[in-house]
This record gives C-alpha cells, sequence and structure tokens, in this order.
C-alpha cells in the first residue's frame, strides 16, 4: 500500500529495548543475520545459527505490537527446498515473525515460490548478499555492467513472480535500483542502492555509531555517537566508585 506513496522505513533489532523504541516508528523491524558481526564479533555472518535467530527473534516480536517484523535465514539453512521450508516453519512457529527474508540469486528462486506455496511469507535479497563473503572487505557495489543490470532486473521481477513480498536490493547501482523498483508491484528495500527504492533499512548499531573503529561501507549514516555516551557513562561510575561518592545514601538501603 505504501508503494510509490510514502518510503517504507527498516531498522535492525536483537533485543527487547531496541525493539520496544522502534516499535510504532519504523514500519519494519529486521531482526538480521548481521548480529553475528554486531552481537557475538564474528568476522561474518556464516557462524550464525537458527537457535540464534529463534531467540533474538522472539525477543524483538514479543516487543513489537505496530511495527511488522522479520526474520533472516542464516547461512546454509535454505540450500534446498526442504531444508528451507523445515527451517523456516521453525524459526516462524517461534518467533511470530511476520517475515522471512533469504538472500537469493538465479539458484534458489525456486525455494522462494517453494516457501510462497506453503505460505510463508518471504523477502528475497539480492545485489550484494553478505552471506556469500567470508570477508566483507571484499564487497564492492553491483550493477554497473549492461549484463549485470539485465541479469538484476530479471531477477527481482522472477522473485517476485514467485511469490516475494518485498525485495531487499543491496549496494546496487542507483540506475538498476530505479529500474528495479518501477519494474515491480511489490516494494523495494534499498541498502546502499540509492533513495530510488521504495523504502531503507540500516542497521541500528550503524546509525546510533555504537562501533567508531570499524571501517563502515560507504552507504552508512550515523545519526548519533551512542558510543561517546556510554563512554562518558562508564568513567562517570568509575570515578564516583572509586571516590566513595557512589553509592550515596540514597542509593543505599
Amino acid at each position: 500500500m505504501k508503494k510509490n506513496k510514502e518510503p517504507i522505513t527498516c531498522l535492525t533489532a536483537y533485543s527487547k529495548p531496541i525493539a520496544k523504541i522502534l516499535d510504532g516508528k519504523v514500519d519494519l523491524i529486521l531482526i538480521g543475520d548481521s548480529l553475528g558481526t554486531t552481537i557475538y564479533g564474528m568476522d561474518n555472518t556464516r557462524g550464525v545459527t537458527v537457535e540464534m535467530m529463534k531467540n533474538h527473534g522472539k525477543a524483538v516480536v514479543m516487543n513489537s505490537k505496530f511495527s511488522m517484523t522479520i526474520v533472516d535465514m542464516p547461512y546454509k539453512t535454505y540450500r534446498n527446498k526442504n531444508e528451507a521450508l523445515k527451517n523456516a516453519r521453525e524459526i516462524l512457529a517461534f518467533t511470530k515473525a511476520d517475515f522471512i527474508k533469504i538472500e537469493t540469486d538465479k539458484k534458489n528462486v525456486n525455494v522462494v515460490k517453494h516457501l510462497t506455496k506453503n505460505r510463508v511469507k518471504v523477502i528475497s535479497h539480492i545485489g550484494i548478499t553478505p552471506q556469500k563473503f567470508s570477508d566483507f572487505s571484499k564487497i564492492k557495489s553491483v550493477g554497473k555492467k549492461i549484463k549485470d543490470e539485465n541479469n538484476l532486473i530479471i531477477l527481482a521481477k522472477e522473485l517476485e513472480n514467485a511469490g516475494s513480498k518485498m525485495i531487499v536490493l543491496e549496494c546496487i547501482n542507483t540506475d538498476v535500483s530505479r529500474k528495479i523498483t518501477s519494474n515491480l508491484s511489490i516494494p523495494t528495500i534499498g541498502i546502499g542502492s540509492s533513495k530510488y527504492c521504495d523504502g531503507q533499512v540500516l542497521v541500528i548499531d550503524d546509525i546510533l555509531n555504537l562501533n567508531s573503529i570499524s571501517k563502515k561501507p560507504k552507504f552508512i549514516k550515523s545519526y548519533t555517537n551512542i558510543e561517546k555516551n556510554i563512554t562518558r557513562a562508564v568513567n562517570t561510575f568509575i570515578r564516583e566508585v572509586k571516590n566513595k561518592t557512589y553509592p550515596s545514601k540514597k542509593h543505599s538501603y
């Protein structure tokens, strides 16, 4: 309903406090497998398990009454139709999320079709698909060559026809993103793929600047610096404990 009318907003959440802050403000909350790098300190998302997605997914969905929720399918959990359906059903039954998201290419369009036939609501993810990378520093934008452009446009249409409810476009050339978006009747959600998508998604840790040390992709914009605020609070706590000004009588029983 929002396509061509109002831009769609999406941010990640992995816990109750962030879910409660985002709920009703953003249209979509993504429990992303990005939790592998943001929470668990992994080098990439390949070590993320179904159990991780289930537990974080449930915590977020339980605290999301207004925003719709999406859970990522982890690496190597949807390699064929039967595996995908089993794992998708397990994740959705446990979390009660609205959608499953899978990283897609020509090889697994049939997986999307199979999930859709079995009443699983699927969001597809094309362009740069992070699960293919063990080293994120090697990620570059796609769609600059005519052949790549045509393949992406065709893939997006095939995924729509297979039953995808939305398509995430990651690090896709501006002109190609615009063509894909105008060519589809379902929404596109961009990440590093220009303002011409129907909506935008970012990782919550990035917009809050929770880790200023790590090198960030070009498309990331930080809207505050939570890291500085946390550091200031920690330093103040340490100083007060050392000086014995905390706990004061007010904070004691």
